[in-house]
């Protein structure tokens, strides 16, 4: 820089001794092509060879001097048309305007980048400062004015808009909608967001703007300006903006006629073209449409004898679980013989398995082998080719065969709840043939066995094998055979158990059978006539260790004994016990949180085994009767239409025999 463009400004040129050297660091800047200003300290070690040191470093900024324009003229010049010759780089100068006033504007390159216009940053407010008219007295460098740093630009006086129209008129129809509050009856400002925009963006569009058309020349303010540049009057602005949102709906109009008009003719065309090309493929593939048909005809064909193949397929499998199950059924009944003819068949083993070679290869009947034995009563032969009865119609074939033998349907539900439950239910001898006969000819086919007790049955071991022959017992021989054949239900009466020392047998028994071991398949009762023979060897709480059941006397012309005369007896029913439904934890988390009463709290065991025996037999409000069943082992319940006559009964029999 030459000395006398700093000398107005407080006698810069002192910064520019004659003597001495100015010592300057390293500076990044210093390499570049703009001029820049600088200030300089004195060396206090006068012996050093440089007598000033170089200290801050700015990059200078040209003046443009805009005071003899309107203000309005000058934003136009800097943020809508845009400077031609500037530099290409970006750039900040310094916009001097009237009445000693400038702003500071960054330049960079517009879009075709043959103009510099102001960078659109903050513009809506952009700060005004003083300015030092001073500098215009010094000279140029290289025709330019360049702003002296801190002395040039004085401090903000206040803030300018130099936003462009559009934001501008925004920024306007924004303000407008907030102060616009109506009055009460008076419409609301008619103009939305949407239109707003719709309006900037056609008169940006067209041209409109006053951008876009000659310069404006200043009337002081702005608003005014706007409003008479734009080549109308601003109370013309509320029917513009109608017209131009009137055509959003009719552009809307337009646009579902033509996709209308548009599905119109694909759907034409598309209904013509299926056409030809239907009739096309059937004239050059009429024959494999034919092969087609035959395919098809054969393809139901192979159909029809998949079906049938699928149920054969069901019926085989369904054989061979029958057969399965028989087997089962003659292997364990086949072992009991064995055992029971051990003693007489050891020396005859190899005749018996000739026997059995024969028997496979069908050369002799089974009879001959797993025929009746001693003693006089056997659980029957069972036949799996009958179907059993499901489980949720159990409870209907009870009621029916309740009315059939001549009982109440009520006590029958009782007695099959408390033998599934692993309750020994201890019935009077005169009744005992007839209501086992009346349940199992729905459980078990009408067979069960009979077990006498006599004084020999001394301890618990003789209950399972007889103490004179040493066979298996009949109880013995059904736990097998529940084992080896779980869906077959076993019924066991141990006969007369007055004959025998009660107290040395009845506990463990009853252990045993509600055990975990217990087959759900075995159910046993007891039966008794008279008080027991040994006093001393009484049970004085067998009520409390048995369930004891009474029935009435069944009617002697009961359907059954009439049909039974005529030779047209019901046919054999069962239930599988494999197919028990089982619950889930949702109905277990239900029933232990169900209220069976003072009673079935007492009794919980009996009530939650109970409960589940009678889950899915069909039981009309399985709930309410084990309710009533836990009260009438107790006392009798309150309503008399709810009493079990047979438990009532049952503990009155057991009061008269006690000694």
């Amino acid at each position: 820089m030459a000395d006398g463009a700093w000398q107005a400004y407080e006698n810069w040129s002192d910064y520019f001794p004659s003597e001495g050297k100015v010592f300057s660091p390293n500076h990044p800047q210093g390499f570049s092509e703009a001029y820049f200003a600088f200030d300089v300290t004195e060396v206090s070690d006068l012996t050093q060879r440089d007598r000033f040191r170089l200290q801050t470093l700015r990059r200078a900024e040209e003046v443009l001097d805009y005071s003899d324009r309107d203000p309005e003229d000058v934003r136009r010049i800097f943020v809508e048309e845009g400077l031609s010759g500037r530099k290409p780089e970006r750039e900040t100068v310094v916009v001097v305007l009237p009445d000693d006033l400038c702003v500071r504007v960054s330049l960079v390159r517009d879009a075709s980048e043959k103009k510099s216009i102001a960078e659109l940053i903050e513009l809506a407010e952009l700060p005004l400062c003083a300015f030092n008219r001073s500098l215009f007295a010094g000279d140029r460098i290289d025709g330019c004015w360049y702003a002296v740093p801190d002395v040039t630009v004085g401090p903000q006086q206040g803030t300018i808009d130099w936003s462009l129209d559009k934001d501008f008129l925004a920024s306007l129809f924004r303000q407008l909608r907030r102060i616009a509050s109506p009055q009460p009856g008076e419409l609301s400002y008619p103009v939305s967001r949407s239109q707003i925009q719709t309006f900037l963006n056609t008169l940006d569009r067209h041209g409109l703007l006053p951008a876009a058309g000659r310069v404006w020349h200043s009337d002081g303010q702005r608003i005014r300006r706007l409003a008479s540049d734009m080549r109308f009057e601003l109370d013309e602005i509320d029917e513009l903006v109608d017209v131009l949102s009137s055509l959003a709906p009719v552009e809307e109009k337009l646009s579902h006629a033509l996709e209308a008009r548009r599905e119109t003719l694909e759907a034409e065309l598309s209904a013509s073209l299926e056409t030809e090309i239907k009739n096309s493929l059937e004239a050059r593939y009429e024959t494999l449409s034919v092969q087609n048909e035959e395919l098809d005809a054969a393809l139901a064909k192979r159909t029809a004898e998949t079906i049938a193949l699928e149920e054969a397929v069901a019926e085989l499998i369904d054989r061979r679980d029958r057969i399965h199950r028989e087997v089962r059924s003659l292997t364990a009944n086949l072992a009991h013989l064995v055992e029971a003819d051990a003693g007489r068949m050891e020396g005859n083993a190899a005749r018996l398995i000739q026997d059995i070679e024969k028997v496979l290869r069908g050369e002799r009947s089974t009879k001959s082998i797993v025929g009746h034995q001693p003693p006089l009563s056997v659980l029957p032969p069972f036949d799996h080719n009958i179907a059993p009865t499901p489980w949720e119609k159990l409870n209907q074939e009870l009621v029916a065969a309740a009315s059939r033998h001549g009982f109440l349907p009520r006590d029958i539900e009782t007695l099959d709840i408390l033998a599934r439950s692993k309750e020994v239910v201890l019935l009077p001898s005169d009744i005992a043939d007839d209501v086992l006969q009346c349940y199992s000819s729905v459980v078990a086919q009408g067979g069960f066995a009979v077990q006498s007790l006599d004084p020999s049955i001394i301890g618990y071991d003789d209950l399972w094998r007889s103490p004179a022959l040493g066979t298996p017992s009949q109880l013995s021989r059904a736990w097998t055979s529940c084992v080896e054949d779980p869906s077959v239900a076993r019924l066991v009466l141990l006969e007369g158990i007055e004959r025998t020392p009660l107290d040395l047998w009845i506990r463990p028994l009853l252990a045993t059978l509600r055990g975990e071991g217990r087959p759900k398949n075995l159910l046993v009762f007891l039966s008794m006539r008279t008080a027991t023979i040994d006093r001393d060897r009484n049970v004085a709480d067998l009520a409390d260790l048995v369930v004891p059941f009474k029935a009435q006397q069944p009617d002697p012309l009961s359907p059954h004994f009439v049909m039974s005369l005529l030779g047209n007896e019901d046919p054999p029913r069962w239930v599988d016990f494999e197919a028990k439904p089982k619950l889930d934890h949702a109905e277990v988390a239900t029933l232990m949180s169900v209220n069976f009463g003072p009673s079935g709290k007492k009794r919980m065991t009996i009530a939650l085994r109970a409960s589940l025996a009678a889950m899915g037999t069909g039981i009309p409000d399985a709930e309410k009767a084990i309710r009533i069943l836990c009260e009438n082992l107790d006392a009798s319940p309150t309503d008399p239409a709810e009493r079990i006559a047979s438990l009532q009964l049952g503990s009155e029999y057991l009061r008269t025999l006690s000694n």
